[in-house]
């Protein structure tokens, strides 16, 4: 079967640590002045796009967003989709309130479009879905910040999200996995798509990891080839010419 987007080989891109991919965006932001706001912009059209290709007979797409930077990702995604004429919900495991700067000025959108945003607080807020194929799901929960394992809502959404049968992309990484250690923690979202930014990370090729991740996707969020050469990183300059999204297998 065809890849719907380009494929690259693992032999062919560097994988990167948590930390140098911390570097990357600390670079971007304060030396080449791209803003968050623009990388969320990158990531949600990208992460858009993959639904769209991947999960054709979606109509119903519910975001799970956390408070961090990934939840913002999943949000952008989320107003570009509807835009799309998708039907969105969005489920937070946690209050408007508390989410990150950046991720709250994602939601304020969203509720200018009506978009229905539900804070999950038990199981009897979950709807149980039954026809599957009319719905997936972006996993853009936890990200880097995850220090031990998911707790709480978040525990519940990602319990819920793999019962449900419905597809999965996870954004970045599936929830539940130590991007730091690799470690696989439990609960952790069971990816049928991992759309991960920029480049791929070093834990991806660790076996627990690879069997959560479903197929592995990269997604261009604008990093200046300039910026690689900074950090010593052989980034081919096409990498992203013909798409902004290629299929990485390793």
């Amino acid at each position: 079967m065809n890849s719907v987007f380009p494929r690259v080989y693992s032999t062919n891109i560097p994988f990167v640590s948590a930390k140098e991919m911390i570097m990357v965006d600390n670079l971007m932001i304060n030396n080449y002045n791209i803003s968050l706001l623009q990388m969320m912009e990158n990531t949600g059209l990208n992460i858009a796009r993959t639904l769209n290709k991947l999960c054709p007979k979606t109509n119903q797409v519910i975001i799970l967003a956390g408070q961090g930077n990934n939840g913002g990702g999943g949000l952008n995604a989320a107003r570009r989709l509807h835009n799309w004429g998708y039907n969105i919900t969005v489920m937070l495991p946690v209050s408007q309130e508390s989410l990150k700067e950046s991720t709250l000025h994602q939601l304020k959108t969203l509720k200018q479009l009506k978009i229905p945003i539900k804070e999950i607080k038990e199981l009897e807020d979950l709807p149980d879905i039954k026809q599957t194929d009319e719905y997936s799901i972006i996993d853009s929960l936890l990200g880097y910040s995850l220090k031990g394992q998911p707790r709480e809502n978040c525990a519940l959404l990602i319990k819920w999200a793999n019962k449900t049968n419905s597809k999965i992309i996870s954004l970045d990484l599936p929830s539940g996995i130590s991007v730091a250690t690799g470690e696989v923690f439990t609960p952790t979202i069971e990816a049928d798509y991992t759309l991960t930014l920029a480049l791929p990370k070093s834990v991806f090729q660790k076996t627990k990891v690879k069997e959560k991740i479903g197929k592995l996707l990269l997604a261009d969020i604008s990093v200046p080839y300039n910026l690689y050469e900074e950090m010593g990183l052989k980034v081919e300059k096409n990498l992203f010419r013909s798409s902004s999204i290629v299929e990485v297998k390793f």
